[in-house]
């Protein structure tokens, strides 16, 4: 299939009206759907959820990433020299 076939392909099923339903499965369907939004409340729900866990997960991740690197950072452990007491010294 080259290029030419492909777009004419396309256009065609662009052009060609889409099947509707029956009046009778449509108007099912409607009512289905505007009585039933359970399921669309219960998927809303569980991604919410998902979502602030993974927001408090990564928040206490972090925390724990820190705590650890500050705990073992050795900068202020030992006092750091000053020249003030080894200017008089002899070289």
């Amino acid at each position: 299939m080259n290029d030419d076939d492909l777009n004419h392909l396309l256009k065609r099923a662009a052009s060609v009206l889409p099947a509707s339903l029956p009046a009778s499965l449509e108007s099912t369907v409607m009512a289905r759907v505007r009585t039933d939004d359970g399921r669309a409340k219960r998927w809303r729900s569980f991604v919410q959820w998902l979502l602030i866990l993974a927001g408090v997960c990564g928040v206490l991740i972090a925390g724990m990433i820190g705590w650890t690197l500050a705990t073992r950072d050795t900068t202020h452990t030992t006092p750091p020299t000053m020249n003030l007491f080894h200017e008089g010294l002899p070289k």
